[in-house]
């Protein structure tokens, strides 16, 4: 079974964190010595933290940057409302 100290940075992964939760669309973004900072895409951007010998639920598929960007491209709305909150914080 696969864990999260298995996946490598600047990589895109499908997987399912366990058996309650979605397939998401995640990146390590960070690895410490005991944990991994992960960010999920889909539908919203998300960081977590998971320990690295924690084992992934379900490890669904590597994908390549550009398969990772075709589908984060299926979410526009998702982007364009985060990018408004920060526009009027901004202000």
């Amino acid at each position: 079974m696969a864990s999260f100290g298995d996946l490598k940075p600047n990589t895109y992964y499908l997987l399912q964190v366990d058996s309650e939760s979605d397939i998401e669309l995640v990146t390590v973004i960070l690895q410490t010595k005991e944990t991994v900072l992960l960010r999920s895409f889909l539908p919203q951007a998300e960081d977590f933290f998971k320990y690295l010998d924690e084992p992934i639920f379900k490890l669904v598929e590597e994908l390549d940057e550009e398969t990772a960007q075709q589908l984060e491209s299926l979410y526009p709305a998702a982007a364009e409302a985060g990018e408004e909150y920060y526009e009027e914080e901004e202000e």
